[in-house]
């Protein structure tokens, strides 16, 4: 059974190869499968939690003797504010529900992230701020509620 810290470094990895492997234009999307207190823009970081109400991680209760288990994560998307108008812009392309840079596409795509005994996909979109404000440094930014369910 695929382990929480696999399962956090696929996420990235699978949303870093294809984002990245689409668009070559718009350089380079970095993917850390951490919250950073530093990063490099545009990243995406995951983050374990459903966020809203219910921002409980995980799920244990589905089989017995640990046989499945359910994952919440938000996975926290960060663009440039340096210009409002062209953060928010590359920010929908990341969160649209396909395309070259769309995060959900990505993992629609490779739903089992690689690993074989999950299951993932993007559910909803818990927040979308025109500032997140990380390391004093101006961000716009969304969290994208995904569950990974692990057989």
């Amino acid at each position: 059974m695929s382990s929480l810290e696999q399962i956090r470094t696929a996420l990235a990895d699978t949303v870093r190869d294809y984002v990245n492997a689409n668009d070559e234009e718009s350089g380079t999307l970095y993917c850390y499968p951490y919250v950073k207190g530093t990063v490099n823009l545009p990243c995406m970081m995951v983050m374990p939690g459903g966020g809203g109400r219910d921002n409980r991680a995980g799920d244990f209760t589905m089989a017995m003797n640990r046989g499945t288990e359910l994952w919440s994560f938000q996975l926290l998307v960060l663009c440039s504010r340096t210009d409002e108008d062209s953060g928010q812009q590359q920010l929908d392309r990341f969160i649209d529900k396909e395309g070259e840079l769309s995060v959900r596409q990505a993992i629609w795509n490779k739903g089992d992230l690689g690993l074989g005994d999950v299951d993932a996909m993007v559910t909803g979109v818990s927040e979308y701020h025109g500032q997140y404000d990380m390391v004093r440094v101006p961000h716009v930014g969304a969290a994208l509620q995904v569950k990974v369910h692990v057989f």
